[in-house]
């Protein structure tokens, strides 16, 4: 891969972070790495410095970049930090020498109408919530490209990547899926399934040129979308388009890295 020869750095606001940062900078000014204030052209590679909350918000603060972007996790689970804090010398030595791997990630794009034509675009690398925006059962028209499936009765439905299919799709019994697989997941969250609501009860594995939509049962009604944990409210929402996006997300892996070995490690 690319040596690296100019960063840019984005970490959390904790303690942990702030306590790493200087041992960080001094690392990068010994390799003879320079450290750019803003995520300019000619910059290699972003590092991000946190848990993968902070990961998502690069994302969103920077508009999903296309430079590698390497993790160092001073945070918890952080399945997007590759790097621990006390592998730092090893980590900017491979950097330093292009010593990595590159995993290339799909994001899904969310494409929300709402009053009365209005549309909202929105992108996230894990899943996608469409939930009432009360704390009561909503009732979705589920389609699948041009074919009407079901009205889903429950709580709400989940689209998620293979990335995301380890975050909150394993908590609904969502199936993990290799990230080298591109699909799109739609898992329900606590559907009804009676003889007044009939839904699907599993989860569903589609190819990833598929597009899913989803309707209100009565359109303009308020609607709650929520992309990679941040909460997009709506008075009016009419539907929402959900498909995998054109542009990928760059992720720095070890030469060694084995996803299942981090899943074995993470989850069991």
């Amino acid at each position: 891969m690319k040596n690296v020869r100019k960063v840019f750095i984005y970490g959390s606001d904790t303690h942990s972070t702030a306590a790493f940062m200087p041992r960080l900078m001094r690392a990068l000014e010994t390799a003879g790495i320079a450290v750019s204030d803003l995520l300019e052209e000619d910059v290699d590679m972003i590092i991000v410095v946190g848990g993968d909350g902070t990961f998502l918000r690069l994302l969103r603060d920077h508009e999903f970049p296309s430079v590698p972007i390497a993790g160092v996790n001073t945070g918890h689970l952080g399945f997007f930090m590759e790097f621990m804090p006390h592998e730092l010398d090893s980590f900017i030595a491979s950097v330093a020498a292009g010593d990595y791997t590159v995993h290339r990630h799909r994001p899904l794009m969310a494409t929300v109408l709402h009053d009365e034509g209005k549309t909202d675009i929105y992108k996230g690398i894990n899943d996608v919530v469409v939930r009432k925006n009360a704390s009561s059962i909503v009732h979705l028209d589920l389609s699948i490209g041009s074919s009407y499936i079901e009205r889903f009765s429950g709580d709400g439905l989940l689209i998620s990547t293979p990335a995301g299919s380890t975050s909150y799709n394993y908590s609904l019994g969502g199936g993990i899926v290799d990230p080298r697989v591109s699909v799109i997941q739609v898992s329900p969250i606590a559907p009804m399934n009676t003889t007044s609501y009939r839904a699907f009860t599993s989860d569903v594995i589609l190819p990833s040129d598929m597009t899913v939509k989803i309707e209100p049962e009565h359109r303009g009604s308020p609607g709650l979308i929520i992309v990679d944990g941040a909460e997009y409210r709506y008075d009016c929402f009419e539907s929402i388009s959900v498909a995998m996006a054109r542009e990928e997300i760059l992720l720095v892996r070890k030469t060694d890295y084995s996803y299942w070995s981090w899943v074995a490690q993470k989850f069991i």
